[in-house]
């Protein structure tokens, strides 16, 4: 019986490791995507409801995104780095922050306020990079 418990809950937890890698990975393609639709649409005045929906888009992105990292989710292949597991309450607050800027841009947006929204999408890309230099290998 414990042989098999061990053949089968090993292969399990492998897959609950990927399948949390997946959705991670698919939530920063997400994440790029709707960055570079914003790009475009700044760069082509297009500041309406569609960015502002970007924006919400990617805020909603990354209110989920600390919920992609369980502890038992940093086996095969991945990017992540184990160090959010020892440092957890900055890895959320990162999140949380970015979460809170895509917010602001999307008000900047919606109100047509360029300077605003120039600031915030600038501050997304900090946010990203602030991120990854801590917390991805």
């Amino acid at each position: 019986m414990l042989k098999l418990f061990i053949i089968v809950f090993f292969p399990l937890n492998m897959l609950m490791a990927n399948d949390y890698i997946s959705q991670r990975q698919d939530s920063m393609q997400k994440f790029n995507k709707l960055m570079r639709s914003a790009n475009q649409m700044i760069k082509n005045n297009e500041i309406n409801e569609d960015l502002s929906q970007i924006y919400t888009d990617i805020e909603n992105i990354m209110i989920e995104y600390p919920t992609l990292f369980p502890d038992d989710s940093f086996k095969g292949k991945t990017k992540a780095s184990e160090d959010i597991i020892s440092n957890r309450e900055k890895f959320n607050e990162i999140s949380l922050q970015t979460a809170e800027i895509a917010k602001l841009a999307s008000f900047a947006a919606a109100n047509k306020d360029t300077k605003l929204l120039q600031q915030s999408h600038q501050n997304l890309y900090s946010s990203c990079k602030s991120c990854h230099s801590r917390f991805r290998n």
